[in-house]
């Protein structure tokens, strides 16, 4: 039989060495971008292509269908609209357009026939000729594309094939064979290293960055440490640390083998109130401690107070496999089951995402730091994030942390330093928990994304408090999915400087990437890659989609949340009165302790300054929610009273108030239901349909029973606990105190007439066509008459 084009020319490649690989990819880039329309990357080269397809766009997207030409290089699948401009040749290159996604980022790929549907693999045979081709993407994107009539069948099936061979799935080798395709070519490499970091942008890989951090946040009596150059204390830790300033370095050294790991506590943020925000790992207990390294351990946990507070995140905070798991799961509900594209019922879907557990860990890490954002308010007193390995969910509380107090943190600028500072720097695993080579599938868990998924719950809840957009903060996880970036392929700044057992590869910086570096025994390899930081925002996304990052901050007014119905406004302190110099508690759980076990050095009663026991603990969650003590005291802390409004940004965290972020995991359900066929305008998703049905069957309980809400009722400051910061109106209604009385017969429920869509609220909004959808899913407490027109069901 005769091998079809792109094989040849595959195979053909694959045969080749680097060296001829790079000049094969200079011959045909030109050709490629002049014959096909194509804007190739340096180096890039077509394998095939598929004339007259149409692409699903998505609800963000306008929806409807986009006509163009589909193709298929080595690195990525591009769609090229008919009517789109033809590119400038003298344009810096984008990594992928609007409509193309990396193959590194392809999960699956389906082809749709007449009458069937088929997981296509590298070893897959095709009986039918696709008439639809769906690619799940690993970062929840589903990118749907028909074939017209006119579509020549051998480019239907020929790119379906070329697709399914050469995108990248995840095992040992694979992510390094895809880096050399899209930046391996002398002409990209040559572009990376010329191209300049922006100035503004603080990447906290020196101490000047660290230095200009504590003036920014006022911070006294602290300094830039460089005593972990050589990342001879702390492999994980970075280079440069900030400490107290009476403590010396030749003291400092002596009190790394006192934590875990070496990570000793650092600053990381100081509050306007003159608090300071610290983080490390757990103490290890097996060591004795000298005199001096009581005094100095004293001295690096105060700083420069004299009381302190260890906030222990290991007990309360969400596992890595429970992270894992969740996440699993919102994955397989948003996206059903990929070969058979199947999904949960309708009347069941809003269960079984509460069951993944996701939005349980999304409050609990709102919760935790809005805790602790209302503690360092309280002023002049030191708080201490620990966690065994203090290299996962103190980063997320200690973002967040700043994220709900520095209004800094809530611009891009400010938003991209804080994950340079308490995400890369600080020594996240993000290679271990993205689990590019698949050698260590229990490190894998998406930490960095829950952070991020917070962050938007923050953003959605008052977006005109920050300056980057939703767009932004979607931009930022689909770029984590792409293994192109210095920022998430590496677990340490140590990783990224020098050989490790993990990688084959040692990185130095250079103008803000990362260059693969040569052994020292090797002459120079120009095949040497370069990483750039995901920051660099025009290397990835046109200037019309960098445009929709940001939006003009406003100064509004303050928000209060609601946790449990009221907010408490009692003038008692939270704060134990019985507290000493050189007191250490412990907040777990809403309360505080004084355990004789905290710090180490201090369980046998020893010296190291004054300590007093202390067995006073805050009211239990019943009576007084030790969050909502921590707000109080937010509100009325003496220290911050001269301040005209409160800054700080705190969470709602009702069951209502949190939501699934619907622009991301939401935006390819829709896409994954539409095989064979267009899909109409009006089609919702289930979760809009369950907010009609729900309405719906609300009016006519409240209409049988003789209690129909009043429309205009005027709206009551703080008591409607489903209105949020913007107006928005949720699902379930607000509570009411009302007589109790029996459920009226269902046989008595009146015909439900057709009600102005107007006048209807959903969940996410109006249905586009504006027409009441008629089917109904009942209550678990209602038991349905069995007689005809009485059911609740289309």
């Amino acid at each position: 039989c005769v091998s079809p084009p792109w094989l040849s020319m595959l195979l053909t490649f694959v045969s080749l060495s680097p060296q001829e690989k790079m000049l094969n990819y200079s011959m045909l880039h030109g050709k490629c971008r002049d014959k096909f329309g194509l804007r190739c990357l340096p180096g890039e080269c077509v394998l095939q292509r598929a004339v007259l397809v149409r692409k699903k766009l998505s609800g963000v997207e306008g929806g409807g269908w986009l006509a163009g030409t589909l193709f298929c290089t080595h690195f990525r699948v591009a769609f090229v609209p008919q009517d789109s401009e033809k590119p400038d040749d003298n344009a810096d290159p984008v990594l992928l357009g609007d409509h193309d996604v990396a193959l590194a980022s392809i999960e699956k790929v389906v082809a749709v026939g007449p009458s069937r549907t088929k997981l296509v693999t590298a070893n897959s045979s095709l009986k039918f000729t696709p008439e639809e081709l769906v690619l799940y993407c690993r970062d929840l994107r589903v990118l749907c594309f028909l074939f017209d009539r006119l579509t020549p069948e051998t480019q239907a099936v020929e790119i379906t094939y070329a697709i399914a061979k050469t995108y990248q799935p995840l095992k040992p080798g694979s992510i390094l064979s895809f880096q050399n395709a899209a930046l391996g070519s002398v002409e990209m490499r040559q572009f990376l290293s010329n191209r300049r970091p922006d100035g503004q942008m603080k990447l906290f890989d020196c101490a000047a960055d660290w230095d200009g951090e504590l003036e920014r946040t006022g911070a006294t009596g602290w300094r830039v440490s460089t005593i972990n150059d050589r990342f001879e204390m702390a492999t994980s830790l970075p280079r440069f640390n900030v400490v107290p300033q009476k403590v010396l370095d030749t003291e400092l050294k002596k009190t790394f083998a006192h934590f875990n790991e070496g990570r000793i506590p650092r600053w990381c943020w100081h509050h306007p109130c003159g608090s300071d925000l610290l983080r490390t790992a757990s103490f290890q207990n097996n060591i004795y401690h000298e005199k001096d390294d009581i005094r100095n351990l004293e001295a690096i946990v105060f700083g420069s107070h004299q009381q302190c507070v260890v906030v222990e995140l290991g007990e309360e905070m969400a596992t890595l496999v429970d992270i894992q798991l969740a996440h699993t799961r919102l994955r397989a509900l948003c996206l059903g089951d990929i070969s058979a594209s199947a999904c949960v019922p309708d009347d069941r879907w809003l269960s079984t995402l509460e069951s993944t557990r996701w939005l349980d860990h999304i409050r609990c890490c709102l919760k935790k730091a809005a805790e602790v954002a209302c503690l360092l308010r309280a002023g002049q007193l030191t708080v201490i994030l620990q966690e065994p390995e203090d290299r996962d969910m103190n980063c997320v509380v200690s973002s967040l942390v700043q994220v709900m107090s520095d209004p800094y943190c809530r611009t891009v600028a400010g938003f991209q330093g804080l994950i340079q500072k308490e995400w890369v720097m600080a020594g996240h695993r993000f290679l271990s928990r993205a689990n590019y080579h698949r050698d260590s599938d229990k490190e894998e868990a998406p930490v960095f994304l829950l952070f991020l998924d917070c962050v938007w719950q923050l953003w959605a809840q008052c977006p005109t408090r920050f300056q980057f957009t939703g767009d932004y903060l979607l931009a930022l996880h689909d770029s984590a999915h792409l293994p192109l970036f210095s920022t998430f392929l590496f677990n340490c700044q140590r990783e990224r400087s020098r050989p490790s057992q993990r990688l084959p590869q040692s990185y130095t910086p250079v103008n803000g990437c990362w260059r693969e570096a040569t052994p020292p025994d090797s002459t120079q390899d120009p095949l040497d890659l370069l990483f750039p930081a995901v920051w660099d925002w025009a290397l990835q996304y046109s200037p019309q989609r960098r445009v929709q990052f940001s939006q003009p901050l406003t100064n509004s007014g303050p928000v209060h949340s609601v946790l449990n119905g009221n907010l408490n406004t009692s003038k008692e302190r939270f704060w134990p009165n019985d507290g000493a110099l050189g007191s250490v508690f412990l907040l777990s759980r809403g309360s505080f302790s004084s355990p004789s076990h905290l710090l180490p050095w201090r369980s046998g009663g020893g010296s190291g300054g004054s300590y007093r026991k202390s067995h006073r603990r805050a009211p239990s969650s019943e009576s007084l929610p030790g969050l909502e003590r921590l707000q109080k005291a937010c509100l009325l802390a003496e220290s911050c009273r001269g301040r005209s409004e409160p800054q700080e940004l705190l969470p709602q965290l009702l069951g209502p108030c949190v939501g699934i972020w619907r622009e991301c995991y939401l935006r390819g359900a829709l896409q994954a239901q539409a095989f064979s066929h267009p899909a109409p305008v009006s089609s919702h998703h289930p979760l809009d349909r369950l907010a009609q049905e729900v309405q719906q069957l609300r009016d006519r309980l409240a209409a049988a029973a003789g209690t129909r809400a009043k429309k205009q009722e005027p709206h009551r400051a703080n008591v409607n606990l489903n209105q949020n910061a913007n107006g928005g109106t949720f699902l379930f209604s607000a509570p009411r105190i009302s007589v109790a009385r029996a459920p009226p017969p269902t046989s008595a429920l009146p015909a439900l007439a057709p009600r102005d869509a107007s006048k209807r609220t959903f969940l996410f909004g109006q249905s586009p066509d504006g027409r009441p959808d008629l089917r109904y899913a009942p209550m678990p407490s209602t038991r349905l008459s069995k007689k005809k027109g009485s059911s609740l069901a289309s």
